[in-house]
């Protein structure tokens, strides 16, 4: 009976902490399909985009902390995590994905490029829109004149045309 009473606390708190381990925390980001548009262009060797809009857009999806995305360039698929919110608790979160023996157009020409790959970097404005910064990288195996480069913008990512006002 002592033995019981001494062993009740601590296999309640073991069972706590069991359960506990398979929690993860709660993301507010919708799922679904996102229209993107570049906000600022930081770089652009391919001359990839003829405006903002033209930024291809992707579907959102969530498990727990993976984050991943089927993205309308070449249909890549990209996979990445949300990262450590820190002090300020912002639901930011990073993915990557890449494509081999691709054919595109770079800079006017056709190009066939070894790999593309894809960088994203988002933050959670509201549950309908993301912000942050893309990295679209074309590399070829052989030289080819003006098919080896790059597009890095800002963009803002928006569901159903719905945004939200950023927090003040």
């Amino acid at each position: 009976m002592a033995a019981t009473r001494l062993f009740r606390p601590l296999l309640l708190s073991s069972l706590a902490l069991i359960l506990s381990v398979g929690c993860t925390r709660a993301y507010i980001q919708n799922e679904g399909d996102y229209e993107f548009m570049a906000t600022e262009v930081l770089r652009d060797d391919c001359a990839m985009l003829s405006s903002p809009e033209a930024l291809w857009g992707g579907t959102l999806k969530i498990s727990g902390e993976v984050v991943r995305m089927d993205y309308e360039l070449l249909d890549i698929q990209l996979m990445g995590f949300f990262l450590d919110g820190g002090a300020d608790d912002e639901d930011a979160f990073s993915m990557d994905g890449s494509v081999t023996n691709a054919s595109l157009t770079a800079n006017g020409q056709q190009c066939f490029v070894d790999q593309v790959t894809v960088h994203l970097e988002g933050t959670t404005q509201c549950a309908t829109r993301f912000d942050g910064v893309l990295r679209v990288r074309y590399e070829p195996r052989v030289h080819q004149s003006g098919c080896s480069c790059e597009l890095w913008v800002r963009y803002q990512a928006v569901q159903n045309s719905y945004s939200c006002a950023p927090a003040s």
